[in-house]
């Protein structure tokens, strides 16, 4: 399978768009996983610590492979056993520590690999990654029930103009229902804070027709609804960049890089699966790219949306998965 190419193919310097993909995974150890990553695209392991390994200079950028929790990455540095009055001078006491924690990791936390942007023309590379992982047994989503593990896509938007962003923010919120139905969203990441869905009254708000905010007041809605980077697209970093005053007061101990990108965050991983393709989350989301960029279908749908949804008590996602896949002719 292909990655589609979406409506609009490049930013606005009239540069191609970018994309840099997040895998968590479990079954591999982070050396090794380096070791995978420069196995197929070169470049030069730097590890900073044992939960924590940059890959510079590959062919394709810098790749980062990491425990995905901050609590973890802590206690591999020294310090963080100062700071708490712990005196840890025997490496074997430290030694039998870290195998705790690495027994955690392999059955609770994931490894993620954070892939560098690369043009949307180049997406097809990452798979020859995708390839070995599986091929090493790395663990994705269904594993086991504890692995609330995700692929996200950190997608560039076209440009930073609100009205480019209110489209792809009104696109999602439209398609949702049915990338919930087609995504087979495993229960437990539904349950999990990782990806809560956006509070349907923000989503009555944002689909008005009449909703036609300036920067400050769309970012001050956004934050007032969605004090969180936890949204299955999450805005923060584009935020970030246009007024990180506004949202500074809910990421207090939040990580947060400003970019331009939409945060994806909705898919499983399911790398364990060898008739997987990274191919296959891009191609999903190519339906948001594409509503985005048609006001006309936009419009119409985010009417129809309201109206179903103040008719609709019961299955409302449900049924407009069904009459979604339908008016944009979607397979499910």
């Amino acid at each position: 399978m292909s990655f589609l190419s979406p409506p609009i193919t490049n930013n606005k310097e009239g540069n191609p768009r970018k994309v840099g993909l997040e895998l968590e995974f479990a079954g591999i150890e982070p050396m090794k996983a380096a070791q995978i990553i420069t196995s197929v695209f070169g470049g030069e392991i730097i590890e900073e610590h044992r939960y924590h390994i940059n890959i510079i200079n590959s062919r394709l950028g810098n790749f980062r492979v990491e425990l995905d929790a901050r609590i973890l990455r802590k206690m591999a540095e020294e310090n963080i056993f100062d700071r708490l009055g712990i005196t840890l001078e025997e490496d074997s006491i430290r030694k039998s520590i870290e195998d705790v924690v690495d027994k955690m990791a392999r059955s609770v936390v994931p490894l993620e690999i954070v892939m560098p942007p690369v043009a949307i023309q180049d997406l097809e590379q990452l798979e020859q990654l995708r390839q070995a992982l599986q091929q090493n047994k790395a663990k994705g989503t269904y594993a086991s029930m504890v692995h609330a593990f995700g692929m996200h896509l950190n997608i560039e938007s076209p440009d930073l103009k609100i009205s480019t962003l209110l489209n792809y923010l009104r696109a999602f919120v439209i398609v949702y229902p049915w990338l919930l139905v087609v995504l087979k969203i495993d229960m437990t990441r539904r349950i999990s804070p990782f990806v809560d869905p956006f509070p349907e009254k923000y989503v009555k708000k944002i689909l008005d027709p009449d909703y036609a905010p300036e920067a400050d007041q769309f970012i001050e809605d956004y934050v007032e609804f969605n004090p969180t980077r936890n949204r299955p697209v999450d805005m923060m970093p584009i935020f970030g960049m246009l007024n990180k005053d506004l949202i500074a007061p809910v990421m207090e101990g939040e990580k947060n890089a400003p970019r331009p990108t939409f945060h994806y965050r909705l898919p499983n991983s399911r790398i364990d699966n060898p008739e997987w393709r990274f191919a296959d989350e891009w191609n999903h989301w190519i339906v948001v790219e594409r509503l985005a960029a048609d006001n006309e279908m936009l419009d119409k749908l985010s009417r129809l949306y309201l109206l179903h949804r103040d008719q609709t008590v019961i299955s409302f996602r449900k049924q407009w998965a069904k009459t979604l896949g339908i008016l944009l002719d979607l397979d499910d």
